[in-house]
């Protein structure tokens, strides 16, 4: 059996329950820059609550020797003196290879990243483009799966609790999962969705409307292409600071093979239904009449 739990907005770090293992979510835009970040073969990743944090770290690392890409953004664009925003489309192969580690601060991601950590549970760093892959890593670390969804303002956002959505039903897939009333509505929006254009239907958010008024459409488009990575990002501690490493994966698609059952799942099979836990108990009941 199967645990979930989903804290919907960044900012509860006094509330959060205890679980397993943290899955963070902040589909627009940093988890899935993240994700970016380690498919074209970063290897280091300093999430960091605040850009003056950001450009403090920056001058530490560099007094280190090293030479920190900072990037991140307030209001979606990026904060004075930083090399890159928070695109993950802007994130290219020549940047990276550029930069062995990067130093990111943006207004939700990187603050519930740093609250997660805080819970003292391992943290992963999730989006619709590797969803899968961290899971599977998920559950090598216990079967209570906490979701931290970033949120906006302190408040659900659509996509990331879509994007938990997504999660809890693979999970769902593999076996019964007792959820939260949290969970369920995010399994709800998932599963109500438009099953033929995810985009369209993340774009009814408010950070999506703000992101096409603003000129990022194509990082929409880009952030809702499911399972198109392995990565699995996932928080250490390195000396007083925290930091992304890849556990595992690379910038390839999902292998559907699910190591737990033996047996192929497809992200785009429907999971067949859990078995209600009083029908299981109703035929344990038989059993030992029988006996």
């Amino acid at each position: 059996m199967y645990e979930t739990d989903l804290v919907f907005s960044c900012g509860e770090e006094n509330f959060l329950p205890v679980v397993d293992v943290w899955i963070v979510i902040d589909v627009l835009r940093a988890t899935t820059v993240m994700t970016r970040w380690f498919e074209l073969g970063g290897t280091e990743l300093y999430p960091v609550k605040t850009p003056d944090d950001a450009r403090k770290l920056v001058l530490e690392l560099r007094d280190r020797g090293s030479s920190p890409l900072l990037m991140g953004e307030i209001n979606a664009l990026p904060p004075e003196g930083f090399d890159l925003g928070n695109s993950p489309t802007q994130l290219n192969y020549e940047i990276v290879q550029a930069h062995y580690c990067g130093v990111m601060s943006t207004t939700n991601g990187t603050v519930a990243l740093n609250e997660a950590f805080m819970s003292g549970s391992p943290v992963i760093a999730s989006s619709f483009r590797n969803y899968s892959a961290c899971l599977d890593h998920a559950l090598t670390l216990g079967n209570k799966i906490g979701f931290l969804c970033s949120g906006r303002k302190k408040r659900p956002s659509w996509e990331d609790t879509l994007c938990a959505g997504a999660i809890i039903d693979r999970l769902n897939s593999l076996g019964y999962v007792q959820m939260s009333d949290s969970s369920r509505i995010a399994l709800n929006l998932w599963k109500n969705r438009d099953k033929n254009n995810l985009a369209d239907f993340v774009k009814q958010s408010e950070h999506a409307k703000y992101l096409e008024k603003i000129g990022f459409d194509d990082d929409i488009k880009f952030a809702c292409e499911c399972d198109s990575s392995t990565v699995v990002p996932m928080l250490e501690k390195n000396n007083s600071h925290i930091i992304l490493q890849s556990v595992s994966g690379s910038a390839r698609p999902y292998k559907t093979f699910n190591a737990l059952s033996f047996h192929d799942i497809s992200p785009k099979e429907e999971p067949t239904s859990p078995k209600d836990p009083f029908e299981e108990l109703l035929e344990y009941t038989k059993e030992r009449r029988n006996l």
